[in-house]
């Protein structure tokens, strides 16, 4: 069955999106109908008037008559000049009005699909971190590029869908007046050939979605091969990439193939159709029916214009049809993006926050992923300018309880004090842009140095950015590099080597004097000489900036002011260096 929900969930959302343009969109089509209309009922009197027919009486005459009216109301006499300066002028209008109506139907179609896609990133980027941790990126990523375009497609055939429609209208209401028992055998034809090439619309939908489901697949599969490359090639299994690939690949063409066929097999019945249809009008109106010659005539031209539209509407609906899957899984992908919004209070920081170092409290925060306690009951406090190290075995809660502390992860329990406030009475972009923060992967974008040094404080100059790349021991290589700050990085910072971009990394979370620096496994990727320098830097900023490090390289946190061992998302040691370098506990075993 043809989804007749789909169709109104469609249309809603055009008008809800395009609202009252569309409405004169519609207009535009039905006046481009009665223009064409028009010119074509002239040509009854005008054939008349050069001797072919009689035009002014029998079946015809209400049309003649309705144009020599409109003559005679223009002030123009009844000849061969007058009449076809009406139909030229006809035609002009007629042209003008449909170019006026093809610029809106593209302008309101795109106009459509970038607000459908502005709707998915603010969705996307305004949701908290757990959507990304339960969607799949390349979903995401299809939703906004790949289905938002089969949206835009659909809309575009609504457009064909009701010109066909309202043309078709016009076209039978004028060829109703000249011969109501011809017009009356056309649109029983018509249905006809509607009613058999029903079940390739019902076979359409499920084709659509079969369609969106592995465009999907292709996205996603794709993104994640192509970010595994060094992977695929270092154990040779680029063979099995690339057979997931082409077997998703092969049905995307069966889908598409069965899709495209299915438009030309009804282009074919509606051909052949609208052939007999001609031919049974050319025979039957002269020698059954008795029409005059010129209305035959102009019967003729209108439905050689009315097959080519029925056969439109048809191939339109099955367009439609198989793009409506898109609306669908849209509107699912937006719910359940806009239903991940990051709720946070809106408005400047605290003046208390506004400067200098952050202090943080953490007072029995529990952390659950689902049913999985990750942290449990734990609470610590972080002076000002203190530099606080976090270690423990891979799965021990560290990176969580980062998350937590910057409200990326929601606490089932609990509460952590900014400054003596609340997190959650905070403008949490606000604080986030007094954060400078590095993982363990450095995510590096496909432009300058400069550029991604400066992508989180784009104010500061090129002095401020060559000292941050000082303190992340980055300006050497920088300086060396063919363009200097100008140096394309690549793909994910591909042109560069691991510990490359993990300064430029460090550098970028350095820059602005962040109130709180945040280091997860920022020297992972770091070679002795480069991880000593960085450390020698870092002891600078201690009193400056709160740092808060995790860290499997236990050297790295020797400058840290006290360190907390996790186990189990929760604290089973802490202290200094001095403290705990004779431990018999886990730390102990850590070193």
């Amino acid at each position: 069955m043809i989804d007749v929900l789909a169709f109104r969930r469609l249309f809603a959302d055009i008008w809800s999106v395009v609202g009252t343009r569309y409405a004169f969109y519609l207009c535009l089509l039905a006046l481009t109908g009665l223009l064409e209309g028009l010119t074509l009922a002239s040509v009854v009197p005008l054939l008349a008037a050069i001797g072919i027919g009689e035009g002014g009486s029998g079946a015809g005459g209400v049309v003649s008559r309705t144009v020599l009216e409109l003559l005679g109301w223009l002030g123009l006499g009844v000849s061969v000049p007058a009449i076809s300066a009406l139909i030229l002028a006809s035609l002009f209008f007629s042209t003008v009005v449909f170019l006026a109506q093809a610029y809106m139907g593209i302008s309101l179609q795109t106009s459509y699909v970038s607000r459908w896609q502005k709707r998915l990133l603010s969705g996307i980027f305004a949701a908290k971190w757990g959507l990304f941790l339960k969607t799949r990126n390349g979903d995401l990523i299809n939703s906004v590029v790949t289905e938002t375009q089969r949206l835009g497609g659909a809309f575009y055939q609504t457009g064909l869908l009701l010109t066909g429609l309202l043309h078709s209208m016009i076209y039978m209401a004028l060829a109703a007046m000249l011969s109501g028992l011809t017009t009356l055998g056309v649109i029983a034809g018509g249905a006809f050939l509607f009613l058999i090439t029903r079940p390739l619309i019902q076979r359409a939908y499920r084709i659509g979605a079969g369609i969106s489901h592995e465009n999907a697949e292709l996205q996603v599969r794709t993104g994640e091969f192509v970010g595994s490359a060094k992977l695929l090639k270092a154990t040779a299994t680029e063979s099995e990439a690339l057979r997931v690939l082409s077997g998703i690949i092969q049905r995307l063409r069966k889908h598409t193939l069965a899709n495209g066929f299915d438009a030309q097999i009804v282009k074919g019945i509606f051909d052949f159709g609208a052939a007999t249809m001609v031919a049974s009008i050319l025979v039957i109106s002269r020698s059954v029916l008795n029409i005059d010659a010129a209305v035959i005539l102009v019967i003729l031209a209108i439905f050689v214009r009315l097959i080519p539209k029925l056969t439109g509407l048809q191939q339109s609906l099955q367009s439609l049809t198989s793009s409506l899957p898109a609306v669908a899984n849209l509107n699912e992908m937006a719910h359940t993006i806009e239903a991940e919004a990051e709720l946070t209070k809106l408005g400047p920081l605290p003046e208390v926050l506004s400067a200098g170092p952050i202090a943080l409290s953490l007072h029995n925060v529990a952390v659950n992923y689902g049913d999985v306690e990750v942290i449990s009951e734990l609470s610590l406090s972080i002076p000002p300018g203190a530099c606080v190290a976090f270690v423990g075995r891979s799965g021990a809660g560290k990176s969580t309880l980062v998350d937590a502390m910057l409200g990326l992860v929601p606490i089932s329990a609990g509460s952590i004090d900014v400054n003596g406030i609340d997190l959650n009475e905070l403008p949490l972009h606000g604080l986030r842009r007094r954060i400078g923060y590095m993982a363990q992967e450095t995510m590096l974008y496909n432009t300058t140095i400069r550029g991604n040094i400066l992508w989180s404080q784009p104010q500061h100059s090129d002095s401020a950015v060559m000292a941050a790349a000082t303190l992340a021991a980055a300006n050497a290589f920088i300086s060396q590099s063919p363009q200097g700050l100008d140096t394309m990085v690549g793909d994910r910072g591909g042109r560069l080597s691991g510990g490359e971009r993990q300064r430029l990394g460090l550098a970028r979370a350095l820059l602005g004097n962040p109130g709180l620096l945040v280091l997860d496994e920022a020297a992972s990727a770091l070679d002795a000489e480069t991880d000593a320098a960085v450390t020698q830097a870092l002891e600078l900023l201690k009193g400056k900036v709160t740092m808060v490090v995790i860290s499997h390289r236990l050297s790295s946190v020797r400058m840290a002011d006290y360190i907390y061992v996790l186990d189990k998302g929760k604290i089973v040691e802490s202290g200094t260096w001095s403290e705990l370098e004779g431990s018999e506990g886990q730390f102990g075993r850590l070193l």
